[in-house]
């Protein structure tokens, strides 16, 4: 049998296709309804409240049912689950449809919420289901890939909802036909995934869902190092979702941008994002570089803050967003790969869902905060980048003490 059969065969080239359309529709759908909100509500003079509660209400589910979701993911097929969550986003994203063809905005929050429903019950899974279709020995491969077409979706579905936006005008129609086409044809790539079983002793079904996340978070805490690398990687989300909800508003309001410019801004910053992971794996040589985490997130905190001064400048924009990007992929990278190299072997899987769930509680507190600092307290969105990176600053010199906590230990 070839090396690389495993990720070649049909049912492991179905899944990632599956992962890779959710990715994208996921991302699509709700940068157009942030983009509705924004036209509707923001540039109408009436505030920010509702275009901040899009990105409240999809991250909700994740917090509240996460650990449902890995019981569920743990007590039936995994395949059977997949299947089951596509079949729950065609049906959503049909009403989806329906509400973006009437214009009822109301209906689309709801259906946002739906939508972070079922992705929070297929999360478990897409990974999950990797050891039952792929030798060990092709795991890590298999992974690689997985994230990989999953990061593309991310920036394709980010693009494409700027570009849709942008061409369809007032016919939301546009968007809605690319919606249930995506979304139908994520269900059937995913009757072509490998079947899996479910597990014979699976856990027991606890009825406070965060009875195992609280244990873990208490486990996590008197390990210093790796306590605050949790938080570290809690404070990245949290400022990534800050930033998407901060980015459309910054160019509308001081670049007077439409949304297929806007979209190109994120896109630049996501592959900046991708571009930093990828140099900062590379120059860790195999390694735990724990001191690009300081460098990154001090580097990220001064381009923010520099953000203040280009409100007049496209290309200028673009450039630091760019170099936003590569410092956070600088941050993230390390820390992540300490958190997964330093959990003991025979709690990671549960230090790691503890650290998803601190993660999805920052994104939760995210929408909150940029509606406080753009409602209520009057800031501008060039004053949240400036927020914003007076608060990575002090996250980068906690990291900066990170690192040498870190390496007194090795020396140790």
């Amino acid at each position: 049998m070839a090396d690389t059969s495993d990720v070649r065969r049909p049912g492991f080239v179905a899944h990632m296709a599956t992962v890779f359309i959710n990715a994208l529709n996921d991302n699509f759908f709700r940068l157009v309804v942030i983009f509705i909100a924004l036209r509707e509500f923001v540039a109408e003079g009436e505030g920010t409240f509702y275009y901040s509660l899009v990105g409240f209400v999809f991250l909700l589910p994740f917090v509240l049912f996460s650990p449902w979701a890995g019981y569920i993911a743990d007590r039936y097929s995994k395949k059977a689950v997949i299947v089951a969550t596509r079949s729950a986003e065609a049906v959503v994203l049909l009403t989806a449809a329906v509400m973006l063809i009437i214009d009822y905005f109301p209906g689309l929050l709801v259906t946002v919420f739906l939508m972070g429903l079922q992705s929070t019950f297929f999360s478990p899974v897409k990974f999950g289901i990797l050891p039952e279709i792929v030798r060990y020995a092709q795991l890590s491969r298999a992974n690689g890939h997985i994230q990989l077409w999953t990061f593309l979706a991310i920036i394709l579905g980010t693009a494409l909802a700027g570009f849709v936006m942008e061409f369809a005008g007032e016919a939301l129609w546009i968007p809605a036909v690319v919606i249930v086409a995506l979304s139908l044809t994520g269900l059937v790539t995913s009757f072509f995934v490998t079947p899996t079983r479910a597990l014979n002793n699976p856990a027991p079904f606890r009825l406070n869902p965060f009875a195992t996340v609280v244990q873990s978070i208490a486990e996590i805490r008197p390990q210093r190092v790796l306590f605050l690398v949790v938080v570290g990687i809690a404070w990245f989300w949290a400022l990534g979702t800050l930033y998407q909800l901060n980015v459309p508003l910054f160019a509308e309001l001081h670049l007077g941008l439409g949304e297929l410019a806007t979209g190109v801004i994120l896109t630049t910053l996501a592959l900046g994002i991708g571009t930093g992971s990828i140099l900062a794996g590379y120059l860790s040589r195999g390694g735990i570089a724990m001191h690009h985490a300081p460098a990154g997130m001090i580097a990220a905190a001064l381009i923010s803050a520099l953000l203040y001064f280009t409100v007049d400048s496209y290309p200028a924009t673009l450039v630091l967003m760019a170099l936003l990007g590569v410092a956070s992929g600088f941050f993230i990278v390390p820390i992540t790969a300490y958190l997964q190299g330093h959990s003991p072997a025979e709690r990671r899987g549960r230090f790691i869902a503890a650290s998803n769930f601190l993660s999805f509680s920052a994104m939760l507190v995210a929408p909150v905060l940029f509606w406080v600092l753009t409602g209520p307290a009057g800031a501008t969105p060039a004053h949240v980048f400036v927020i914003g990176g007076l608060a990575s600053a002090l996250v980068g010199l906690t990291a900066l003490r990170l690192y040498r906590r870190h390496r007194a230990e090795a020396d140790a």
